[in-house]
């Protein structure tokens, strides 16, 4: 009996097999570069952002230029300096804008103004000094007010006091009680009782009793007179300009 060929069994070919891939070299890190640390990559640096200023465009509306203005930070003033407080302020080769104390010494320094009740300057200034007793010594005052002030090779501009002392020294006004010039000169002196030493003189001198040597170029009488004459220059001078 003959089998039909649709009845046999379908045989297909075996595909043939696929050749091996080698395998890939995978490159292996030494132990030495495993056992490194890995280097930190370097971080970005941030640079601080520079403020912006808000710019005004020409033409612009009142308000705009007013809002632009605004946002532009202002600049923070400098407050002045606190005046130093203590009871006994010392000085060397230093200076202070301000001190009020019980007593100040200064030594090589300055000082713009001082309040003390005893103030004593070595070879240094003050612009304005007021105390009881103030002395200075190689140096000079602006300013000088208290009861009783003394100045030995030095200067001072405007001294008021209830007695002065001037030692090798010299005075542009002086307003006091008493006054003592010895080896020195004074500008002008308005003052109760004077004493002008050896070597000493005045410019213009108004007092009510002066002992001593007296040199002075313009006394009460003369200083009256050139007042008078700079008064009658003064109306002349007034006239012509009229004319």
């Amino acid at each position: 009996m003959n089998d039909h060929p649709s009845d046999k069994p379908d045989i297909k070919p075996k595909a043939p097999p696929r050749p091996r891939r080698k395998a890939e070299a995978v490159p292996v890190a030494s132990a030495a570069e495993a056992a490194a640390p890995k280097a930190a990559a370097p971080k970005p640096t941030l640079k601080a952002a520079a403020p912006k200023t808000a710019a005004v465009k020409v033409g612009a509306s009142p308000l705009a230029q007013t809002a632009a203005v605004s946002a532009v930070p202002a600049p923070v003033a400098n407050s002045a300096p606190a005046p130093v407080r203590a009871t006994v302020v010392n000085l060397t080769q230093s200076g202070a804008a301000e001190v009020e104390a019980e007593s100040i010494n200064v030594r090589q320094g300055g000082i713009g103004a001082a309040s003390a009740e005893d103030i004593t300057v070595e070879i240094g200034g003050i612009g304005r000094a007021h105390a009881d007793d103030i002395a200075v010594r190689l140096g000079g005052v602006g300013v000088a007010h208290g009861e009783h002030v003394s100045i030995e090779l030095g200067a001072v501009g405007v001294a008021v006091a209830s007695r002065i002392d001037i030692k090798q020294g010299y005075a542009r006004a002086i307003l006091a009680r008493e006054v003592h010039i010895d080896q020195g000169g004074a500008q002008s002196v308005m003052a109760g009782h004077v004493t002008l030493g050896k070597q000493s003189g005045t410019f213009i001198l108004l007092a009510r009793k002066v002992d001593g040597d007296v040199r002075t170029i313009l006394d009460w009488r003369g200083a009256l007179a050139f007042a008078a004459v700079l008064g009658v220059a003064a109306a002349l001078l007034a006239r012509r300009k009229r004319a």
